[in-house]
């Protein structure tokens, strides 16, 4: 099902986000794991989110309203970007602060290269959501990058602790071939349903 998006606001500092109203999803991940490229892939509109070719544009989280009921909170990369240790400093305090202040907020995903699967980053990240009490789960990304084979194995790293059990099973998806794509929108809607 193809969602109507609209571009909200654009908050680099965390003094906006308060104003939006709708209750949210937030995307997280590293700056080269795909955020945008899956956000376009979700509405069906590839240029709601920018898709750069430097890992790292996005500085500030950027709010989406989808079908006017819900939002989509598109939050900064981390780990990849060339920025400085101060600017990465306040995307980590925007970030933290709308983690713990959003009353809107309703669950986070978080991206990982299924190549890679989850480190230390996403640890931390996944402790954090814990501590703030606000559900999360991984989205296994780039799943066209690899043989199906494969995938058992690669999911199997998604498993085991318990940091990454509490999120569920990952849901495996690939942007570019929009595979995974309607199971992450059932997630995504039963966020919402009453």
């Amino acid at each position: 099902m193809t969602a109507s998006p609209r571009f909200l606001l654009f908050d680099p500092t965390g003094d906006s986000w308060p104003k939006v109203t709708l209750p949210q999803v937030a995307f997280a991940g590293r700056s080269n794991v795909g955020k945008s490229s899956l956000l376009n892939a979700l509405v069906g509109h590839s240029r709601l989110a920018r898709v750069g070719k430097t890992p790292g544009r996005t500085r500030g989280i950027a709010f989406f309203e989808i079908e006017g009921r819900f939002v989509f909170a598109d939050l900064p990369g981390y780990g990849f970007a060339k920025v400085s240790r101060a600017e990465r400093e306040g995307w980590k305090t925007l970030v933290e602060g709308y983690f713990s202040a959003c009353r809107l907020l309703r669950k986070v995903y978080i991206l990982v290269d299924i190549r890679r699967g989850p480190e230390e980053d996403e640890e931390m990240l996944a402790e954090y959501l814990s501590s703030c009490g606000v559900p999360y789960r991984f989205v296994g990304m780039k799943a066209d990058k690899v043989k199906p084979r494969e995938i058992p194995v690669l999911s199997s790293r998604f498993a085991g602790t318990t940091w990454l059990a509490r999120g569920g099973p990952p849901v495996l998806v690939s942007a570019r071939t929009r595979e995974g794509i309607d199971l992450l929108w059932r997630d995504i809607r039963a966020v919402f349903s009453p």
